[in-house]
């Protein structure tokens, strides 16, 4: 470790510990291994007594090109806020309630707004048993950011334990909506269903519960019998008792389960349901436990983990939420910087007939426990064809080599399209925007004009951006903010987020964060600006995911265009490989 020359790293299970170390300091931790680059990593330990900090460092075998680059986002919560939401996040999972109270009571006290903290605050109180509280911390949570599926469910958890099965049913509705693959909601559901006697949505629910969640979702059998019993399907329940039963033989509730057979075997009218009278573990149990009835108002389902949603920082703002450095007393034509800035574009177009790169792709999942997978990366030959054959249209066409077609490409989504974004300063496009010039800022040391931009209310969704299924292809509707050359014209930096979610697809958030850079081609004497980084941010369906690329190895070529008999300028598109 670097600067500290009398630590010692000793071995610690799986990793490598290094102790004695001053705190309130910063450090370089410098990883050499055989057939590997030497890898570099920062480390800083907070200054107090005890403290700690996790590093994880990834190697890089000799002469692979792809580097692992962490997500760039930026601090939501202040670093005051975020250091008591952190404290307040390890005593819970060491059950230290008290502390952990304590922690996140002066995190609100800074940020009482912030949906995370509120969450976070309503699950110390869920783990603590202090359901009154969790609810209403939950709620609230809910109440500023109805996005985040975990927050729903324990929501839906708690009102559940409390008996208020309509607030449940609510919460949860939103749960699996957000989260296809909630069964744990889908159970949840269920449940609430069968307590107010709606057998139909119950065998729904617990059906689609165990599809979903399988083998961990194998006691919904049970609420699927109890359902079926009561839609008067006496035959089918008991053949759902008798499967469950023959899968977990030993499972604790047998001889409840046994005996509920029986009296449907004996009396199929107005039997009591067996889920009202038990409690189901997270999974099918094979201890033994006393047969006797729990209360009414418990659930057959398992509350859930501490499943948080990554930190607040797991992405860059919301481009509405960021406040970019302005220079104060420079005034700004909006109108001179456009013109500026589609004249740009309009060369980029003009010029440009086929350019080719190299591109660095790289896809990975950020997890609720605040950890990366391993990222899964890709170096490809990368072309882009532009045409502009009629005043109407705009083609352009990507081209990956291989097996890099759309739903070969690594992650969960693909995202196409990079390029075009900065086209939406061009005619062709501008006028489906809001424009505003927010001041004189600078970017990478340079001066440049900040721009914001947002879809008009009479044109809701854009025609550079969309999402396309397997059946169906959604616009999707944009806002942005650009950092325009103050001389120039060019895009030097743009970001883009989606005006609001997309329910229908389950897109919650798509964020792009594209850097830009000059390009000199000596064989044309021609100097563009072309994308150098892209990251690219999803929250999509539960799932929180980053795409990072990087383009390098500029050539251009001068082909010719080919015709095409459309009026409809081209969309540029992000498809799901599910």
């Amino acid at each position: 470790m670097a600067g500290s020359p009398n630590s010692f790293p000793q071995i610690a299970g799986e990793g490598w510990v290094f102790t004695n170390l001053a705190t309130g300091q910063d450090y370089q931790v410098v990883v050499e291994a055989e057939g590997y680059q030497t890898a570099y990593e920062d480390a800083s330990l907070p200054p107090f007594d005890n403290a700690s900090s996790i590093v994880l460092v990834y190697m890089k075998p000799i002469g692979q090109k792809n580097e692992f680059r962490k997500p760039k986002g930026q601090f939501v919560l202040a670093p005051r806020t975020e250091k008591e939401v952190e404290h307040g996040l390890k005593d819970l999972r060491s059950r230290k309630f008290d502390s952990a109270e304590k922690h996140l009571a002066k995190a609100l006290q800074m940020a009482p707004g912030n949906p995370y903290a509120n969450y976070v605050m309503g699950m110390i109180y869920f783990f603590w048993e202090r359901l009154p509280q969790a609810e209403q911390y939950l709620a609230k949570s809910v109440s500023i950011d109805p996005r985040e599926p975990p927050a729903l469910l324990a929501l839906g958890t708690v009102r559940l334990q409390l008996n208020d099965k309509a607030g449940a049913i609510q919460a949860l509705s939103q749960d699996v909506q957000l989260d296809v693959k909630s069964w744990k909601g889908e159970w949840l559901l269920a449940n609430a269903y069968l307590y107010q006697g709606n057998y139909a949505q119950a065998r729904d629910f617990a059906e689609r519960a165990i599809a979903t969640g399988k083998v961990e979702a194998a006691p919904a059998e049970l609420i699927l019998g109890d359902a079926l019993a009561g839609l008067g399907e006496r035959e089918k329940a008991i053949s759902t008792f008798q499967d469950y039963l023959d899968k977990y033989p030993n499972d604790s509730r047998a001889a409840q389960i046994r005996e509920y057979v029986a009296r449907l075997e004996k009396n199929p009218e107005a039997v009591t349901p067996v889920a009202e009278h038990v409690a189901a573990p997270s999974g099918p149990s094979n201890v033994t436990q006393p047969a006797e009835p729990a209360p009414k108002a418990a659930i057959s389902a398992p509350p859930p983990p501490v499943e948080l949603p990554p930190k607040a920082n797991w992405a860059p703002p919301d481009v509405d939420a960021a406040k970019p450095f302005i220079i104060s007393g420079a005034g700004c034509s909006l109108p001179k910087v456009m013109k500026a800035a589609a004249k740009s574009a309009e060369e980029f177009v003009s010029t440009l007939e086929r350019f080719s790169a190299t591109e660095e792709y790289q896809s990975v999942e950020i997890k609720r426990d605040e950890q990366l997978e391993t990222p899964e990366t890709r170096t490809y030959n990368y072309l882009v064809l532009v045409e502009h054959p009629n005043p109407h249209l705009i083609q352009l066409d990507e081209f990956r080599d291989e097996d890099a077609a759309a739903n070969n490409m690594p992650g969960l989504l693909a995202d196409l399209g990079t390029p075009a974004l900065a086209l939406a300063f061009h005619p062709i496009f501008s006028s489906a925007f809001n424009w505003s010039c927010e001041g004189l800022g600078e970017w990478n040391g340079k001066s440049a004009w900040v721009i914001h931009f947002e879809q008009r209310a009479d044109r809701p969704t854009s025609l550079l951006q969309a999402f396309e299924t397997r059946s169906k292809e959604y616009a999707l509707p944009l806002k942005g903010r650009a950092w325009v050359s103050e001389n120039g014209g060019e895009i030097m930096h743009l970001d883009t987020d989606l005006t609001h979610p997309v329910k229908e697809i389950g897109m919650v958030r798509e964020h792009f964060s594209i850097d830009y850079a000059p390009v000199t081609f000596q064989t044309h004497k021609v100097r563009l600006w072309l994308p150098q980084d892209a990251d690219v941010y999803y929250q999509y369906r539960g799932h929180y995911i980053h795409h990072y690329h990087h383009y390098s190895d500029f050539k251009l070529f001068w082909v010719g265009t080919k015709q095409r008999d459309s009026k409809t300028p081209y969309k540029p598109k992000n498809k799901s490989t599910q």
